[in-house]
């Protein structure tokens, strides 16, 4: 119970006060969600970034101690290939969370199971001879299967390196 000055009791809010502070707090939300979308872009982003480079390390250490790129089998299935890549490269530190960029897997999360990826990242094809996947410096190690972070899909190359499709084509 409170006394304001004039000596009336009042008990709880009223329904105006209420609504004013609803709004305010609704406005606050909406702001704050408005500046949330770019820092979450941002920060999926990096992560994926993060998941290229480690699937480099992992092909670079793959070829290193077998003497050559991974040998995928010939099917028509990609959930296979995807498996397969998932199982020949977990050893070498790639998890199945590595192979799934963070927007891709936001974006899809009302999509069918049947209908997902089940790898974000396209492996390049070389031959089985230990300079196969070095002989060419602008040959991509893996290419992102979509573009989710505004400028083309992600391309790691052999030394690396990772820059945006959109920013290779704009050199050329």
């Amino acid at each position: 119970m409170r006394v304001n000055p004039l000596g009336d009791v009042r008990q709880g809010f009223t329904l105006i006060e209420t609504l004013v502070v609803i709004s305010i707090i609704a406005v606050l939300a909406a702001v704050g969600f408005a500046a949330w979308q770019p820092l979450l872009a941002r920060a999926e982003g990096a992560s994926c970034l993060s998941h290229m480079r480690s699937l480099h390390t992992s092909l670079a250490t793959y070829v290193q101690e077998t003497g050559h790129w991974p040998q995928e089998p010939e099917t028509d299935s990609a959930d296979i290939d995807a498996d397969w890549w998932i199982q020949e490269m977990k050893p070498y530190g790639a998890t199945e969370e590595v192979w799934l960029c963070p927007s891709i897997k936001r974006a899809q999360f009302v999509m069918p199971e049947k209908d997902r990826w089940r790898i974000h990242y396209s492996p390049g094809m070389f031959g089985p001879e230990p300079s196969d996947p070095y002989k060419f410096s602008t040959q991509p190690w893996l290419v992102e299967i979509t573009d989710m972070h505004g400028h083309g899909p992600n391309v790691c190359f052999p030394d690396g390196s990772i820059r945006q499709l959109d920013d290779l084509m704009l050199k050329k």
